[in-house]
């Protein structure tokens, strides 16, 4: 039988009616932004994309065979899943109806997308360095620890709360005097070129 005769007179009833997993399009059409989530196709003046099954099977716990796909009732492609764990496999009738179709689940995903972003601005002063608060945070090759404005070395992480939560260090000021303090009272140079 030819795909002509099964585009004529293939069951069009919604029992027949096959759900269309839309990022199942993705790699065929060559977009990768396809989500079902973001298409608003379940509104009934968008179902203008419609497939039904032409021959079925039970695999597992789905429904896999042979669909064929209709856009404004004009028959666009065919597609195979022989397994459930198997691609469905798309063939179209040309690449006309292709890019149709393509452009057509375009047109459903939302026109204006809303960002949800913090915006700061570039000449705020956030100060020379930043804090840290357990010792299992540092990073000993790259921390540059300053203590009351004034470059220190660590000379003992120490060993003073349970689960890795340790926060008391030994460190010597330039000075050469040894310390104690807790890690908060370091602060640790921004990874920057000295001048």
């Amino acid at each position: 039988m030819k795909l002509i005769d099964i585009a004529n007179k293939i069951d069009k009833s919604k029992k027949n009616e096959c759900y269309i997993n839309v990022s199942n399009f993705t790699y065929n059409l060559n977009y990768d932004r396809f989500d079902y989530d973001e298409f608003d196709y379940d509104n009934e003046s968008n179902q203008r994309l419609k497939a039904y099954w032409f021959g079925n099977w039970h695999c597992t716990d789905s429904y896999v065979g042979y669909k064929m796909y209709f856009l404004d009732n004009e028959p666009v492609a065919v597609s195979t899943q022989n397994g459930r764990k198997s691609d469905e496999e798309f063939e179209w009738f040309s690449e006309e109806l292709a890019i149709k179709v393509k452009n057509y689940l375009i047109s459903l995903m939302p026109k204006k997308r809303e960002v949800n972003i913090t915006l700061c601005d570039i000449n705020d002063d956030i100060g020379d360095g930043y804090k840290i608060h357990y010792n299992g945070q540092l990073l000993p090759k790259y921390n540059k620890p300053i203590f009351n404005g004034e470059s220190v070395k660590i000379l003992e992480e120490m060993k003073n709360k349970p689960y890795g939560t340790d926060d008391r260090l030994k460190i010597k000021l330039n000075s050469g005097e040894e310390k104690e303090i807790d890690i908060s009272d370091l602060d640790f140079k921004f990874y920057l070129n000295e001048e």
